[in-house]
């Protein structure tokens, strides 16, 4: 199956984007925002300090009102938010967080 979208505007072809990412759904920004968020909570966690310690407030966090909470983030993307949790906190190397090339 061809997971690619072709866009034609006045009869000119524009390149295609893949729509294999994201279920097919393209580029999201609510989606990136997210998972940027996650990514970067990581990165606190491994850090030291005062913004490790805001990490672990986030990530412990019971909220799940707000669209950003750690807990509402996981439900977006149908991660079990305590087991998720519980890999970051408890993971035995560190976690990349840096996006791979496609």
């Amino acid at each position: 199956m061809d997971d690619s979208l072709e866009i034609i505007v006045s009869g000119e072809k524009l390149p295609q984007m893949d729509l294999s990412f994201h279920g097919g759904n393209g580029y999201d920004p609510m989606h990136e925002l997210m998972r940027a968020m996650v990514l970067r909570a990581i990165d606190d966690y491994n850090s030291s300090g005062e913004i490790h310690d805001e990490a672990v407030d986030y990530l412990n966090s019971t909220e799940e009102e707000y669209i950003f909470s750690f807990i509402a983030i996981c439900k977006h993307f149908g991660l079990d938010p305590a087991k998720t949790r519980y890999a970051i906190m408890n993971a035995t190397h560190r976690i990349s967080t840096r996006r791979r090339a496609a």
